[in-house]
């Protein structure tokens, strides 16, 4: 292979983990293209807060030193990966997006971020951020908003979104985000790839600027299911260090994936394939009540599309959806309010506009309206978990619109206008307020130009499962060929 000659960052990580462990590619050859690439497009997508080359050159050298001497660490030996600019480094600038922070250095490294650098992952930078990550569209009055690597005229999402604008213009194979109120889920949406919000506890919040601390997750964004998995595999179990960690046992995510064959148009329908059918239950309430008709032909036509590949999928009843609104606001609000409560009383005047006024909003979460929140989420996980009995996962829309313009306020749905930010953000608060397990998968395009997504919705800590599902489209589709954005970003 003359990898001088190929882009090796429109690979996948399984594709690359091959190359790098049979010494076919180097690490620094890797994680040279990764820096070159961060090179030629951050200045017009702005995915980056802060650049560690020189850190990831050093890295990736001792990378191949180690696979020289017969220590191969796994999949992502040598793979060029950025966190969220929250997700603490030792020794590098952590700025949350904010002023307040612009000039903060952790001293230790985050739990993620060791589990990372442990299985060999180059850290090459920190991605772009809605400031504290406290908001949906990744429009940063601080360091300038991250822009969407298929028509960069338009937002990515938020608040992960210069995580998932690097992710799918290849400035890095993976990225680590967060997710409150579908912080992971949503820019992965509108950019093209698969996010993946775990169940909570899943991953260790340790060393990660809080926001809402009852419902903030950590999880990875990538350009393939398996991609997806092993990460996960790396980032996953019990921390003592953070009083929210599960200790749930991890499963082997990326050899769960092997156990069953991917269906093929050559396979399908052959009993000797060796998968079972999934079932996937489709919600009646709530999730398509408001939703751009072309979205919809966008879910239609995947939900279609699934039954080549063994799957079905039947309508159910949920409970509780009224409830759903009222129950993240008294969680997202209120505690992101008494999160920032020193500071909006000290540093006011040095937050984005957007942000303070929500922070504000926050601080009139009343006491009553907070513990009947808690007794509200667990009735509708509970009519959600009813839901899906007897399915293997739940499908429904990821966000209700396509990548909106940075100055857009409002959206036009069936001749209804709606803000943009409840629009970006319907459809996943409800899995950061029950913790249930959702994962982004790029379903199709709106006017054949920008992407959109669906979530699979699993039971508590039943990633493998999702993974599974996801992993069986993504081969029989092939989406890989259709997840790279046009040439002129790349």
């Amino acid at each position: 292979m003359k990898s001088s000659l190929v882009d090796l960052t429109t690979l996948t990580i399984r594709e690359l983990s091959h190359l790098i462990a049979s010494r076919k590619i180097s690490c620094v050859e890797l994680v040279d293209q990764s820096l070159e690439k961060i090179k030629r497009l951050n200045s017009r997508l702005n995915a980056f807060i802060t650049v560690t080359e020189d850190a990831a050159r050093r890295d990736a050298k001792h990378a191949d030193l180690l696979i020289k001497h017969g220590k191969y660490l796994g999949p992502l030996h040598g793979i060029p990966i950025s966190v969220k600019d929250l997700i603490y480094i030792e020794g590098v600038r952590s700025t949350s997006g904010s002023k307040i922070l612009s000039d903060f250095v952790p001293t230790y490294d985050s739990t993620v971020v060791k589990k990372l650098k442990s299985a060999g992952a180059i850290i090459v930078g920190t991605n772009n951020t809605h400031e504290f990550a406290c908001g949906i569209t990744n429009i940063n009055p601080h360091f300038g908003s991250s822009m969407n690597p298929w028509d960069p005229s338009r937002i990515s999402g938020g608040s992960s979104g210069g995580s998932a604008v690097a992710v799918s213009a290849g400035m890095s194979l993976a990225a680590i985000g967060t997710d409150t109120s579908g912080s992971i889920r949503v820019p992965s949406s509108l950019c093209g790839i698969f996010g993946l919000k775990p169940t909570y506890g899943r991953v260790s919040k340790c060393g990660v600027m809080p926001l809402a601390p009852s419902i903030d997750h950590v999880g990875p964004l990538a350009r393939s299911a398996w991609d997806i998995a092993a990460i996960l595999k790396t980032i996953s179990g019990y921390d003592p260090d953070d009083n929210t960690s599960a200790s749930a046992p991890v499963p082997d995510y990326v050899r769960d994936l092997s156990r069953r064959k991917p269906i093929t148009s050559a396979t399908v329908g052959k009993k000797s394939n060796g998968n079972k059918n999934f079932r996937l239950a489709i919600p009646k309430q709530f999730f398509f009540d408001i939703i751009d008709p072309k979205v919809m032909d966008v879910f239609s036509d995947f939900a279609e599309k699934l039954q080549a590949c063994g799957m079905s999928t039947s309508k159910v009843d949920i409970k509780s959806t009224e409830k759903i609104v009222d129950t993240w606001r008294a969680f997202r609000l209120g505690e992101s309010a008494a999160t920032h409560s020193d500071w909006t009383s000290t540093r006011r005047e040095e937050y984005g506009k957007d942000v303070i006024a929500m922070l504000d909003k926050g601080a009139q979460i009343t006491a009553v309206h907070y513990i009947n929140a808690h007794k509200w989420r667990e009735e509708i996980k509970q009519s959600f978990l009813n839901a899906i009995e007897g399915f293997d996962a739940m499908l429904v829309p990821t966000t209700i619109i396509s990548a909106p313009l940075p100055d857009q306020d409002k959206v036009e749905i069936a001749g209804k206008t709606y803000d943009v930010y409840p629009s970006l953000s319907r459809l996943t608060t409800v899995f950061d307020i029950t913790g249930l397990p959702a994962l982004n998968i790029p379903a199709g395009f709106v006017d054949g130009r920008l992407p959109v997504g669906v979530q699979l919705v699993g039971r508590p800590f039943d990633e493998s499962r999702m993974l599974r599902i996801a992993y069986m489209y993504e081969q029989y589709y092939k989406l890989q060929d259709q997840l790279i954005p046009p040439s002129f970003v790349l």
